[in-house]
C-alpha cells in the first residue's frame, strides 16, 4: 500500500492510500464482464482494506469523509484453451463517501492516468472550515501522490 504525505489546508487534512487490486484472472473472479463486480468490490475488497487501513493506522476511523475509485482491466478466458486469458473491457466504480463528486473526481484521475489494477482511498479529516472548490486540488493532489510513490501511473 502506497500513502501520500498529509496535506492540511484551512484546518482539513486529507491523506491517500493506493493499492494493487488482490484480483487476478486466476481468481476466476473477473472472467464474466457481466459479473456483479461493484458489488464485489464494494462487499469484499473494500471492507478489506479499510480493515487493514484502520489497523495499520487507527486514525483513518475518525476520518470525516472517506472516498474511492478503483480501476481493473477485466480479463475474459477463451472457450478454445482455458488458460488463455484475453484483456475484457476496463470496469470502474467509486463512492464519493459524503463529499460530493468526489468518487467521480478520482475515477477520472484514474482514467486519465491510465491505471488499471488498483484502488485509490482519500481520507479527510474536517476542520470545521468549508473549502469550497479548493477541496478538489486537496483530494487529487494526495490520490496523485499515492499513485505514484505506489508506481502506478505510467
Amino acid at each position: 500500500i502506497a500513502i501520500s504525505d498529509p496535506t492540511t489546508f484551512l484546518k482539513s487534512t486529507f491523506q491517500a492510500y493506493a493499492s494493487a487490486l488482490p484480483l487476478s484472472p486466476s481468481t476466476g473472479l473477473l472472467q464474466d464482464h457481466n459479473a456483479p463486480v461493484s458489488a464485489f468490490m464494494r462487499r469484499q475488497v473494500l471492507p478489506r482494506l479499510l480493515a487493514d487501513l484502520h489497523d495499520k493506522e487507527p486514525r483513518t476511523r475518525r476520518a470525516s469523509h472517506v472516498m474511492y475509485a478503483w480501476r481493473l482491466r477485466s480479463h475474459l478466458s477463451t472457450a478454445s484453451q482455458a488458460a488463455n486469458f484475453a484483456p475484457g473491457p476496463v470496469l470502474y466504480g467509486s463512492s464519493s463517501g459524503g463529499e460530493a463528486g468526489a468518487g467521480k473526481r478520482l475515477e477520472r484521475l484514474l482514467e486519465l492516468s491510465n491505471c488499471e489494477d488498483v484502488i485509490v482511498v482519500v481520507f479527510r479529516w474536517y476542520g470545521g472550515v468549508k473549502l469550497g472548490p479548493e477541496r478538489w486540488k486537496c483530494i487529487s493532489s494526495v490520490a496523485k501522490e499515492a499513485l505514484e510513490r505506489g508506481k502506478f501511473l505510467s
